[in-house]
């Protein structure tokens, strides 16, 4: 299945296999699952909630400190 990712403002189709989870999609960019959030249409989504082929996700970046 075919995705689309946005992190940072630049768009990446990811190509994933059928019954793929968000965590896949953050994996697949590189990026460590601890430093962002996926979000789907208007809501954050769990690492393991599955994806559709054609879903649009963006990964927003946490920032944290004291």
């Amino acid at each position: 299945m075919k995705i689309v990712a946005e992190l940072q403002g630049r768009k990446h189709t990811l190509v994933l296999p059928d019954k793929a989870k968000a965590i896949d999609a953050v994996q697949k960019l590189g990026v460590n699952p601890e430093t962002v959030l996926v979000r789907r249409g208007r809501e954050i989504i769990t690492d393991d909630e599955p994806l559709a082929n054609n879903d649009k996700i963006e990964l927003i970046k946490v920032v944290s400190g004291g």
